[in-house]
């Protein structure tokens, strides 16, 4: 500061010498020598003076006297750096254009003007004149890093190699190398953000917060190993830092230590000041892992029980419920799921979820007993009237299920879900008029489901009307081949025709492949073999498909036939007379029954 106000004033010295001023004390008004050009030296070197006090408005005045004297590049360029100060920027853009017209080769003209297009949003001009800079004057570090920064949002490939161009030129600088490790982030160049932190950490070896990018980036290249020693060594220095005792868990949980990263994890669980919201987290991350890796769901359990021994809320109990129905715990599913309801009475998610599960386990009785007390408590919630009405279906409870899932219907009129189930429910009454009414109500929201076309394909192939239900297997097998239900249900009409039974029992093997504990692809089987003369092969997969559905009236009467096959005529009757009992509409039992044999 002292050597600019010692050069002004020797400019002053200079020009008061050169030019002929007289001071009229009472007015002090300055009367300028008839030169132009000395009186507009003079102006310029008053308006320089009154910058540097800060007065710049008084400034720009005596610079655009001195360019209205003399216009020359220079006051055209100190009246638009004064104009950029208090924010006129279409006057700064105006004699920055001049500064620059004049002379186009100055990098301290064009830079302003890069400077002034960029602060008026114009960063493409900007771009355009920073490039000119550079064509002048290749080592231009503010030139480099001005660029950078524009292409940082549109294209930051070239904004890092901008970046990367200044490191070459004045070496690692903090700012610059910041700038790199969040653009290598958000390019999914994870190595170079471990070059780059690497780098950082030289100059700056104790800040944590670049230890922690440097650990994730471990993380996510898979390099664990140096994480976790990373990790230990920051702990050493701060032994209290959570987010490192969570970067051990994660660490740990990528490595498969599943049991050790629950030690760091119950840790996060245990500390009052975590956040429950983050505990939560914590608890489902083991949880989703659970779907691979059984011991996970163990895991989950401690620590959502620990959670539970700080807390009334009701989503604790939920996953404590879910936990329950995956390790087979009903009763203790139920209980968790009662509380929960109980604790968050107002709220119908905890009902859908807990009949949702239980549906999903196949744990249909637990499912009815549950969603009942939901429909009292929430009679017009659609996904609690559909899961109700399916689990009604399901146990073949035609009748209630036909009027929860009507009423379902009516909340939900192009649900393509409840109208399908409808379409199901009707066919199993015998009401095959109204479900194709609403199975093709479903086909015209949702052409291309296939449950909905196995359904109708099955209703048009028990009134006979196989050329219908043939083409709309065949539109359904062109969807999806490979479709469990679909090879189930178009093999198993051909065992009841007698036609292709090779290709249909290669097609029932794919289906009880897909689907090993489906007790209607065993049926189905079953009873090709049954077609074909293997009773023992018969006998071993309807048996199969009994003990999973004991009540199945239809499977019962299978294994009845199958019986009656192998010569054991007293088994054969038994089976009769119980699937009888089960399904009293069906009179081709009865006959079987009346007659002693098939």
């Amino acid at each position: 500061m002292k050597q600019i106000l010692l050069i002004l004033i020797s400019l002053l010295t200079f020009f008061a010498c050169t030019s002929v001023e007289k001071v009229n004390k009472e007015t002090t008004k300055v009367e300028r020598a008839l030169d132009p050009k000395k009186a507009a030296k003079a102006a310029f070197i008053e308006g320089s003076v009154l910058e540097l006090k800060g007065q710049t408005t008084e400034a720009i005045k005596l610079y655009t006297e001195a360019y209205s004297l003399d216009a020359q590049p220079g006051i055209a360029y100190a009246l638009s750096k004064n104009y950029l100060k208090i924010n006129k920027l279409g006057s700064a853009l105006g004699y920055s254009k001049l500064a620059v017209e004049a002379d186009h080769n100055n990098v301290e003209y064009l830079s302003l003007l890069a400077l002034i297009y960029n602060a008026s949003n114009n960063p493409d001009s900007s771009e355009v004149v920073y490039r000119a800079v550079l064509a002048i004057d290749t080592a231009n570090v503010s030139a480099y890093f001005n660029l950078a920064q524009i292409y940082e949002s549109k294209r930051p490939s070239e904004s890092l190699a901008m970046y990367k161009k200044i490191v070459e030129l004045v070496g690692p600088e903090w700012t610059v190398l910041v700038r790199i490790v969040d653009l290598n982030e958000r390019l999914g160049n994870i190595e170079g953000t471990i070059s780059t932190v690497e780098e950082l950490l030289n100059l700056n070896p104790a800040d944590l917060s670049l230890q922690k990018v440097l650990i994730d980036a471990y993380i996510k290249t898979k390099k664990y190993d140096k994480a976790i020693k990373m990790i230990d060594e920051a702990l050493v220095s701060f032994p209290n830092d959570l987010n490192l005792v969570e970067f051990r868990g994660m660490t740990l949980v990528q490595k498969g230590e599943m049991k050790n990263a629950s030690i760091e994890y119950l840790k996060l669980v245990k500390e009052k000041t975590i956040p429950f919201e983050n505990k939560i987290r914590v608890g489902l991350s083991f949880l989703a892992d659970a779907e691979k890796d059984s011991v996970s769901l163990f895991l989950a359990k401690n620590i959502f029980e620990e959670i539970n021994q700080d807390t009334s809320d009701w989503q604790v109990k939920s996953y404590l419920g879910e936990i329950e129905i995956r390790n087979d715990n009903v009763k203790d599913a139920i209980k968790y799921f009662e509380d929960a309801a109980n604790l968050a009475e107002w709220n119908p998610d905890v009902w859908v979820r807990m009949g949702g599960l239980l549906f999903d386990s196949r744990k249909y009785d637990e499912t009815i007993k549950f969603m009942e007390q939901a429909v009292q408590k929430f009679p017009n919630n659609f996904p609690i009237n559909l899961i109700y009405g399916l689990a009604l279906s399901q146990k073949n409870k035609h009748e209630m299920a036909r009027d929860i899932l009507k009423r379902a219907l009516n909340l939900n009129p192009n649900d393509v879900t409840v109208l399908g189930a409808l379409g199901y429910t009707l066919n199993q009454l015998k009401q095959d008029e109204e479900a194709l009414v609403v199975l093709n109500r479903a086909l015209k929201n949702d052409p291309n489901n296939l449950q909905v076309l196995s359904i109708a394909a099955l209703i048009h192939e028990s009134n006979k009307n196989y050329v219908v239900s043939d083409s709309l297997y065949a539109r359904a097998m062109k969807l999806d081949s490979t479709n469990a239900l679909i090879l189930n249900n178009l093999a198993y009409s051909w065992a009841e025709r007698e036609i292709k039974l090779d290709e249909a029992l290669n097609m029932a093997q794919k289906a009880v492949e897909a689907e090993p504990k489906n007790s209607s692809y065993l049926d189905t089987i079953g009873w090709i073999y049954f077609k074909l003369g293997n009773y023992k092969k018969a006998k071993e997969n309807i048996e199969a498909a009994v003990e999973i559905e004991k009540d199945n009236a239809t499977l019962i009467d299978h294994l009845g036939d199958v019986y009656f096959k192998l010569g054991d005529k007293k088994k054969a009757l038994t089976n009769w007379k119980k699937a009888f009992e089960k399904d009293s509409t069906k009179t081709e039992i009865k006959l079987k029954i009346e007659k002693g044999e098939l």
